[in-house]
């Protein structure tokens, strides 16, 4: 009986040691389950976000997503769950055009705008690249999202299209996008070319027709778009932008373009390209600008953007120009993004601006350089089209709102993720 009870005990303990074991493991099991969750909501939320980019009256349905991934992110960092890298070729050019600008807090002639504008249109959007980054790390994640624009332009873009000119009856001789409360006619066109290249770039990666075919009926919306909304800036974005993306298919490229000069001829676009340019209302405004930097050369009047239009006295600057320009329209924002920066940063801050442009292209064009495979050098044509095409637009339109600034952060992180999918592929070309 002895020795019947300690066997039995053992029985027991072994029992309830395996049964201990079989918790801990289920335990662990679970929790991993539940961070794989997490990490994959995080894409996901970004996807959504990307998607209503565009679209009017989904302010808070993309603060949901955005807060959430953001949460989200940081959580499963500070518990050590993923692993969440600052390294980017942008960072130094970066660090010092933020930098710059909260320097000039200091001389803001609105502090509390510039405050404000520095968090809703700088930090909120860098904060934004750094997790789309992450979100979207690998080619295939990458592919999602150039998707996710398409399908997001498209869906856009029939439906007004049917509203505006079929619904609501409008000619089509009146120009495209008066309908929207959110996204102007003259900026309608940048998500509209973004899609054109990256639809041309998956039409060549697709491996069957219905794929391709899928692709080339995205473009017609976005190209119907562009030309029944008559923005010069936009159509010299598509022309530069094609010549880019099919820079590899010179014989696709001058059936493209001839095609693109023959509608361009017939349509009402044409017109737009055939007004007298002299008295063009942007070269005054362009002059008045100038003017303000004159007199904020080194910090700029802050990073506000209502602080050009409703702190500064521009009666006074408009007095000091040409007498021909000074009878036309005040407008109350810059109409050039590179004047824009200027005027709310001074020269030293539009320097370090331009100094993240060229890091942009400079990563792009060392992938390129530096033997990269082909499926990334093809990425790298459509990213490097997108951004010129935005950098284009930008020369001539007001592109600090948060619709083209959520467009410009795209395209910058999805150069970033074509560089670190590269890196981590060749890890001897590192930087």
């Amino acid at each position: 009986m002895f020795f019947r009870d300690i066997i039995n005990a053992k029985e027991k303990g072994s029992w309830k040691g395996r049964n201990e074991m079989d918790l801990n493991a289920a335990s662990t099991d679970n929790s991993s389950k539940i961070v794989s969750f997490l990490a994959a909501s995080i894409p996901v939320l970004l996807g959504i976000f990307v998607f209503l980019v565009p679209f009017p009256h989904t302010t808070t349905i993309k603060e949901i997503c955005y807060y959430l991934s953001v949460f989200l992110l940081v959580a499963l960092f500070l518990f050590r769950k993923i692993q969440f890298s600052f390294q980017t070729p942008l960072a130094v050019p970066g660090i010092l055009f933020v930098a710059w600008c909260f320097f000039g807090l200091f001389f803001a002639v609105n502090p509390a705008n510039s405050m404000h504008d520095i968090y809703a249109h700088l930090l909120k959007y860098i904060l934004l690249y750094f997790i789309l980054v992450k979100g979207f790390c690998s080619l295939k994640k990458l592919s999602v999202l150039s998707w996710i624009l398409i399908v997001s332009a498209s869906s856009l873009f029939v439906w007004r299209l049917y509203y505006y000119y079929v619904k609501l009856g409008t000619p089509f001789a009146e120009r495209f996008g008066a309908s929207f409360t959110e996204v102007t006619t003259n900026l309608v066109g940048i998500i509209a070319v973004v899609s054109i290249v990256f639809s041309i770039h998956n039409i060549s990666q697709a491996k069957g027709w219905p794929g391709r075919m899928f692709f080339a009926s995205c473009i017609l919306p976005a190209l119907a778009v562009i030309f029944l909304a008559q923005t010069r800036s936009v159509l010299i974005a598509l022309v530069v932008s094609l010549t880019v993306v099919l820079s590899a298919r010179k014989k696709v490229l001058a059936g493209v373009l001839l095609l693109l000069g023959v509608i361009l001829s017939v349509s009402p676009a044409g017109g737009r390209f055939t007004t007298n340019m002299a008295d063009n209302l942007r070269i005054k405004h362009g002059l008045l600008v100038w003017e303000v930097v004159k007199d904020y050369p080194v910090t700029g009047i802050g990073f506000g953007m209502q602080t050009f239009g409703g702190d500064l006295d521009l009666q006074r600057y408009n007095a000091r120009l040409p007498e021909r320009f000074q009878g036309q329209e005040i407008l109350l924002n810059p109409h050039n993004m590179y004047t824009d920066i200027a005027v709310r940063t001074g020269i030293p801050g539009i320097i370090f601006f331009l100094g993240v442009i060229f890091a942009f292209f400079r990563m792009l064009w060392q992938l390129r350089k530096n033997g990269a495979s082909d499926n990334i050098v093809s990425w790298v044509n459509a990213v490097c089209a997108a951004g010129v095409s935005f950098f284009i637009i930008g020369f001539f339109e007001p592109v600090f709102s948060h619709y083209p600034e959520s467009v410009l952060c795209v395209i910058f992180a999805m150069g970033t993720i074509l560089w670190r999918s590269n890196r981590d592929s060749r890890p001897s070309m590192a930087e």
